[in-house]
């Protein structure tokens, strides 16, 4: 299968193709062959591309192409408040991410559509022997979309090496939310804070290439001890909230996420607002995977109350 990318024909095959143009020096030193299954071969490049459209006030899913081990199920559409936005659940056939695996999201909403991204469940970093795994997350967003993408958390175990690449474009009349949680790893069997690295990067720019934000995090157990002062501290769960918008002054926003969670558990936060005014950015620390996740609930339903007067759900995995 081919596919046009920048007026470039791409062969979906070649895992190039799913794999970042520049990886960090961080992450590049593993790059050793995979004996037996190797990068690229079947199963090991996940392809995931949706287009989402509002029709007659309604949005649907116009275009859904994947390859394992990414798939979607079938939009849902289970929020009374409103009934007229998907919920679209990615799940991983294989359990988790693997070595060498390459993985691809690409996700469009067209102008006015609205939806909810999510995943079945916690996402999980198996262990590395050898090579590493990468994701690219592509996000564009046109004029009058809202987007929440909004996953599980991410359990990283003992040995295991991540790269993540999150593409955000948006229109100035649209909104997207974004969150990442990442645990210390396994605690239960004794794993925290023991893979070798996690590496975050999000960007994100207008569709006139404006830049708009940009933030990576780099956790590497190797490099420096993640429980050191100014790095995790005694904190255990780490959590970032984008909310990328123009539909309501950033200031504003900033103190009500601030209002909102100040009280939400046993976490310490931050809270910024962008560069011309285009949203807020959230940094959360916390001692327990449920605090922090009851933080980000928060946020998320006190933006949906802010920008429709609608509480957020309680969505059921």
């Amino acid at each position: 299968m081919h596919t046009m990318l920048k007026d470039t024909v791409i062969d979906v095959h070649d895992h190039r193709f799913y794999t970042p143009v520049t990886i960090p020096s961080e992450i590049s030193q593993y790059d050793v062959e995979i004996p037996h299954l190797g990068i690229g071969r079947a199963g090991k490049v996940g392809l995931l591309a949706l287009t989402l459209e509002n029709k007659q006030g309604q949005t649907v899913l116009v275009d859904n192409y994947h390859k394992v081990p990414l798939q979607v199920q079938k939009a849902l559409y289970i929020d009374e408040e409103m009934p007229h936005m998907p919920y679209i659940y990615i799940m991983s056939p294989s359990g988790g991410i693997l070595q060498g695996d390459r993985l691809r999201i690409d996700i469009h909403g067209l102008a006015n559509s609205t939806f909810h991204i999510t995943t079945q469940a916690a996402t999980k970093i198996y262990r590395m022997e050898t090579n590493y795994a990468t994701q690219i997350l592509n996000i564009t967003l046109d004029k009058g979309a809202y987007a929440e993408f909004l996953p599980d958390m991410i359990i990283p175990y003992k040995n295991s090496r991540f790269y993540q690449e999150v593409n955000v474009r948006i229109h100035d009349d649209a909104t997207c939310l974004y969150s990442e949680i990442l645990t210390p790893g396994r605690v239960a069997h004794g794993e925290s804070f023991l893979y070798e690295i996690f590496y975050s990067r999000f960007q994100a720019k207008s569709l006139s290439g404006r830049f708009r934000c940009f933030d990576h995090m780099v956790l590497s157990s190797k490099t420096f001890n993640s429980k050191s002062c100014g790095v995790m501290g005694n904190w255990e769960v780490l959590a970032n909230f984008y909310l990328l918008t123009k539909k309501i002054e950033s200031k504003v926003l900033n103190t009500l996420i601030e209002n909102t969670i100040q009280n939400a558990g046993d976490i310490c936060f931050a809270s910024s607002v962008l560069p011309h005014s285009d949203g807020i950015f959230v940094r959360i620390l916390g001692r327990k995977p449920s605090d922090v996740e009851v933080a980000c609930k928060q946020i998320w339903n006190s933006i949906r109350v802010k920008l429709f007067g609608k509480q957020a759900p309680n969505l059921r995995k």
